[in-house]
């Protein structure tokens, strides 16, 4: 871990600012990520969102960097290294890349803007001196990087490929010769409107979400929230204007597409809606705060009251407005079917919204390295003697030492083996030991590939050792004779002695299950995993 940076971990920022400062600068440097991946470690870390959570994705993709606290009063810009990630004092603190200061001019880009340029004086009052440079290497980058791009290309594509997929149904089973221009404009209006229904639920839902936030920002007055989380905007307790907007235009949209000569029924209900108008607008006029999303129902509404009084001459007709028995099932079927969905679905879309900023917050307490290391020091400690001859990979100086208890055939140790891994090669100052819990029985495969790995250790290539046990634990089903053909050694009487020490102390240490992690000792506690220490090892 970088220990410079570890004294800034308290530079924190806005949570969108990190992810899209972390995208400029891998941008800029051409070093490969997908921003899937980038969100993803980011928010993973403990310290996220902060200088120290970026220094440390930056390595985990093998991505060297170092940061600089500089004296601005004697800086020389032709000293420093573009580009890098400075940090900003004011409003609270965030982050830019600058991609170069001549001439007195320094051009920078963040979430906001893009190769932007402002004076280097304005630049100097706004910056703290705190600058983070990365230099990419050969190694630099993401492991399957076009894969995982592809496939998040492809999980992008689905919500718009449904939607096309769902408006090509709909323009496909039409039959055009019959079809006038009052019909298409109510069912594009009665669309348009489900669609901004859509958007006001989501937000009653997530009022976080950046689509609905951004649409919401449009204009200097608007404020959705205020609008949308007064009392005004409830019908009831339990039952919001959005919500009733949702089954207005979902309703007459299907009602629409089942009964095309539906429209007088419609025109009327749409008659009996044109109050609410009144009463949306007057309440904000009078609050002086406006919601672009309710204005934008408001006018479709009156749109359509001006369709059907222009376009659909007669439609206002009262015995054309009569359903008969048929279309009376029809007309609540088509309006029970979006009420009795949203009513079903929407306890699990409040639980998933309550889920995100719970999870976000249990991860502030689960990854605090204090309490990590009180509770990792409250369990038994093991001692592991070097005449237990463990295998040993990484840093052989390391203070911080992992001794995982693996036995050959799991599955689980397969997998946390690929996990500490991929940690030392970005990684100096981790030590891992492995001991093989056995049968202690020549006949035993598991004894056999512990000791063939033990005799392996003895030939003192690191390289070699960590090869031959990341092809064993890659295998799918494990066949010994070939791989240890691949790995040829000499054994010896030593060899039985290092599998009966390490049996022995499995069984005074009351190994039960594989893996068992030790962190220097400690056995690693509930309810920690492999995987959340990543960033608690220092």
């Amino acid at each position: 871990m970088n220990k410079f940076i570890a004294m800034f971990k308290f530079l924190e920022t806005s949570q969108p600012n990190v992810i899209a400062v972390t995208k400029i600068l891998l941008k800029a440097l051409r070093v490969d990520v997908s921003p899937a991946t980038i969100a993803i470690s980011l928010q993973d870390h403990p310290e996220y969102p902060s200088l120290l959570a970026i220094s440390d994705c930056l390595t985990e993709w093998s991505l060297p960097n170092q940061s600089y606290n500089i004296t601005k009063d004697d800086y020389d810009p032709a000293d420093l290294e573009y580009p890098f990630i400075a940090h900003s004092r004011v409003d609270g603190g965030y982050f830019m890349v600058v991609h170069n200061i001549a001439d007195k001019q320094v051009t920078y880009s963040d979430e906001q803007s893009q190769k932007a340029i402002f004076s280097e004086t304005e630049f100097l009052k706004k910056w703290s001196g705190i600058a983070l440079h990365a230099t990419p290497n050969q190694k630099s980058g993401e492991e399957n990087y076009q894969r995982k791009i592809t496939s998040s290309f492809i999980n992008k594509l689905m919500a718009p490929a449904l939607f096309t997929v769902f408006l090509a149904t709909i323009i496909l089973s039409f039959d055009y010769p019959t079809l006038k221009l009052g019909y298409i404009s109510l069912l594009t209006f009665k669309l348009l409107g489900l669609g901004v229904s859509i958007l006001l639920l989501i937000h009653s839902i997530d009022t976080n979400n950046p689509l609905v936030q951004n649409l919401c920002s449009l204009g200097n007055k608007n404020n959705c929230n205020a609008i949308l989380k007064s009392d005004a905007a409830k019908l009831l307790s339990w039952l919001s204007w959005s919500e009733i907007g949702f089954f207005y235009f979902a309703g007459s949209a299907l009602v629409l597409l089942a009964l095309p000569g539906s429209l007088p029924i419609l025109a009327w209900l749409n008659v009996c809606a044109m109050p609410y108008t009144v009463y949306s607008i007057g309440y904000q006029y009078t609050n002086k705060n406006w919601c672009v999303l309710c204005c934008t129902i408001q006018a479709i509404l009156g749109m359509e009251l001006l369709t059907n009084l222009t376009i659909n001459p007669g439609i206002y007709s009262l015995n054309s407005a009569v359903p008969d028995i048929k279309t009376a099932l029809t007309l609540t079927t088509c309006f029970s079917i979006p009420i009795l969905t949203w009513f079903f679905i929407k306890p699990f879309l409040l639980r998933m919204a309550q889920y995100i900023p719970l999870k976000q917050q249990l991860k502030k307490f689960k990854y605090n390295s204090d309490l990590f290391n009180q509770v990792l020091t409250s369990q038994p400690c093991y001692a592991v003697p070097d005449e237990l001859m463990p295998i040993v990979l990484g840093n052989p100086d390391a203070t911080t030492i992992i001794t995982m208890v693996s036995n050959p055939f799991c599955g689980p140790c397969a997998k946390a083996h690929q996990t500490i891994d991929e940690w030392l090669k970005v990684r100096t100052d981790i030590k891992l030991k492995i001991i093989f819990t056995t049968a202690d029985h020549d006949d035993d495969l598991q004894t056999k590939v512990a000791r063939h790995v033990s005799a392996l250790s003895f030939l003192n290539d690191a390289s070699l050792l960590e090869k031959a046990l990341n092809d064993w634990y890659k295998q799918g089903s494990k066949k010994f004779e070939q791989w240890a053909a691949a790995y040829p050694i000499d054994y010896s009487e030593e060899m039985s002695l290092i599998t009966k020490k390490q049996k022995a102390w499995c069984n005074l240490t009351e190994i039960i299950y594989t893996p068992t992690i030790l962190v220097n000792g400690y056995k690693l506690p509930e309810p920690y995993r492999l995987e959340d220490i990543k960033y608690l090892l220092t």
